[in-house]
């Protein structure tokens, strides 16, 4: 990233402190995500395949809890580690920008991104259900998300900022909160920049009901 801000000096008149935010963010929320519900993209097609999944519906808890911490692993926060480190240098670049109501947006963005992220994997886990093989295809939102999102939306054509907008809504987690907090001119008010990470967690509350309702049409493949 410094060097392409090195060579270009700005992009779409962001600059490399500011990127540094949604880098930070987006990177962040995913990386927890993929700590805590990787078990539905690694592990629930094997589960329903095998029939295992019955045993899940027997125990005394959750399912959707039991999942996520089927494939949790350490190993993975070295990623979340780095974003960390990135969201606090961004902050602390972007200091004079952060003040009290702008904290907890900051706040509210990443918690909403992990929910955003959350929601891909619960998603994963429901198509498992019905074709009982994984879905590479769910990859494309997941991990093209994180990589189109750590940059402002701006530089993409038309067609992709629509996509993470309008079908996985990843702008509101990264374009809309960060230039509200940055007060940078979008296409929607201060005040929708500031709110847009709520769609993320209405996002998460459908999700999960969905899961919960295509789980009661489960029928055991046998093993």
């Amino acid at each position: 990233m410094w060097a392409l801000f090195y060579r270009f000096g700005q992009i779409k008149g962001w600059t490399f402190n500011e990127v540094f935010l949604t880098y930070g963010i987006i990177n962040l929320s995913f990386a927890m995500a993929e700590v805590l519900m990787r078990g539905f993209e690694t592990n629930m097609t094997s589960l329903i395949r095998n029939g295992d999944y019955d045993r899940y519906l027997l125990r005394p808890r959750n399912t959707v809890l039991q999942i996520s911490a089927f494939s949790f692993q350490f190993v993975r926060l070295g990623r979340a580690m780095q974003s960390i480190v990135v969201l606090c240098i961004g902050i602390v670049m972007n200091a004079g920008s952060i003040t009290g109501v702008e904290w907890i947006i900051l706040l509210f963005t990443v918690v909403g991104g992990w929910l955003l992220y959350a929601s891909l994997y619960i998603i994963t886990g429901i198509i498992s259900f019905k074709i009982m093989q994984y879905t590479e295809f769910m990859s494309i939102f997941i991990q093209g998300s994180v990589s189109t999102m750590q940059y402002p939306m701006t530089i993409f054509p038309a067609w992709i900022r629509n996509i993470f907008t309008y079908v996985l809504p990843a702008t509101t987690v990264s374009y809309f909160p960060i230039s509200a907090i940055l007060d940078k001119s979008t296409s929607v008010p201060r005040i929708v920049g500031f709110g847009a990470p709520a769609v993320c967690y209405i996002f998460f509350i459908i999700s999960i009901w969905i899961f919960f309702k295509v789980e009661k049409s489960y029928v055991s493949s046998g093993s």
